[in-house]
């Protein structure tokens, strides 16, 4: 109990969670300030290609390295964390040409899929985000495993710095919809350059002790990574990002766009926090899964009840004058996004909840139950939308399918994931008394 008080109290996680959480935060607060510029500057249907490219995006970054990148937490010497990192390089590079030619021959069968013409000629950005992002998120674990939350937290910063103004310069050419693209793209691999540094600087020695013999074993013991968990992050990420092409592909761009407009100011804002905090907790409780399971448990509520009142009182407040705040700061045709936020709200408030907390599954290596919830999460997520398009409901009725969707699923994920964490404490307890 001791320890967790102190991590938050002054002590290891607060303070890390702070520095992360500090850079992202400020991060976003640059994306935000700029978005009543660059809805002037943008139609909805541009906003709305960008919601498609974004979601093709972020559906293929899950798998970009087949999730062995989050294995680099886990080993206990650095040199086989080493090992798993390039191990993951070398999987991002393989991912990246293979998507580059599934571009090139079915391109044009993907635009047609999703309804978005306007994105064609600009296709060729997406294996080029996918090795920029790919690679952003190797560097970004193993800085995670060194504990270089200060570096990671710069290099957010720098990403947004970059995505804002090349949106704006392109903005001012008139560039559309390549402008929003086009940011969007230089944001996500921005800071790659500065983690990689940090490496080679400082990590040569577990560097030189990569190996393909090593690789290999690697590869083998942390397995279920790529077997497994890999295929759980695609239904979680579909879930997720499939979405905004459903509503473009049913309802058209232009509500597309005004959902896009609050992911840019509700939903990514509140992702990206959740994702600092997820990084700090899946480092402390990896290490107490090993050495301390009780203090695990007290950690996973504390933190839960944490995230609920940082998140539940600030996404409230929004919810009640949304409308009326998005026409004043966006121009008059962006008040309907607003109301999505109230219709969303509960479902934000869960999610902003239950994300900084949801690889404990995998931390605690249930994959197999993350990936039970996944796929229920897809089929309840995706099957609303779908079911609302087949009833012809309109756009605001299928967003309440989507919102109460998303709260029952991560309430759903709280208590499986609550626990495993509680078996694995019960299972510490065991331990220790047979030991004694």
């Amino acid at each position: 109990m001791t320890r967790v008080k102190k991590f938050f109290s002054g002590g290891s996680f607060i303070r890390n969670v702070l520095v992360l959480t500090g850079g992202t935060a400020f991060a976003q607060l640059l994306v935000v300030a700029a978005s009543p510029l660059l809805t002037r500057m943008y139609r909805p249907e541009d906003f709305g290609t960008l919601a498609v490219y974004a979601s093709l995006l972020s559906v293929l970054a899950v798998i970009a390295s087949l999730r062995y990148e989050l294995a680099i937490l886990l080993p206990d010497t650095e040199e086989d964390a080493a090992n798993i990192m390039v191990l993951s390089l070398l999987t991002l590079a393989g991912m990246t040409m293979l998507t580059g030619i599934l571009v090139w021959v079915f391109g044009d069968v993907l635009i047609q899929q999703v309804n978005a013409p306007a994105l064609r000629p600009y296709l060729w950005l997406l294996p080029c985000s996918l090795c920029g992002v790919g690679l952003y998120q190797i560097l970004n674990y193993w800085s995670v495993r060194k504990r270089e939350f200060g570096r990671v937290a710069a290099t957010k910063v720098r990403q947004s710095m970059a995505q804002v103004i090349t949106q704006i310069i392109c903005g001012l050419m008139v560039w559309r919809p390549l402008g929003l693209l086009l940011g969007d793209a230089i944001g996500r691999i921005g800071g790659s350059g500065t983690l990689a540094r940090s490496v080679f600087r400082t990590d040569r020695a577990a560097l030189k002790a990569v190996s393909g013999t090593r690789m290999k074993q690697m590869a083998i013991r942390y397995k279920r990574f790529p077997l497994l968990t890999s295929f759980s992050s695609l239904f979680n990420s579909a879930g997720l990002q499939l979405p905004p092409l459903l509503l473009v592909m049913f309802f058209g761009t232009q509500i597309g766009g005004f959902y896009a407009l609050v992911q840019r100011v509700v939903g990514a804002p509140m992702t990206m926090v959740g994702q600092s905090v997820a990084q700090v907790f899946f480092g402390e409780s990896a290490r107490l899964a090993r050495e301390n399971p009780v203090a695990l448990k007290k950690l996973y509520f504390k933190a839960a009840s944490k995230l609920f009142l940082l998140g539940g009182i600030p996404i409230g407040l929004l919810a009640s004058i949304a409308p009326w705040a998005f026409e004043l700061i966006f121009g008059d045709e962006w008040g309907e996004a607003g109301t999505y936020i109230q219709i969303m709200a509960l479902g934000f408030i869960a999610q902003f909840v239950v994300v900084p907390l949801s690889q404990t599954l995998n931390m605690l290596e249930r994959q197999g139950v993350q990936l039970v919830w996944d796929i229920f999460r897809f089929v309840v997520i995706i099957g609303g939308l779908v079911l609302s398009a087949v009833l012809k409901l309109p756009a605001r009725e299928a967003m309440v399918i989507y919102g109460a969707g998303m709260f029952i699923c991560y309430a759903v994920l709280f208590f499986l994931s609550a626990q495993a964490v509680i078996q694995h404490s019960k299972k510490g307890i065991q331990h220790e008394q047979h030991q004694g």
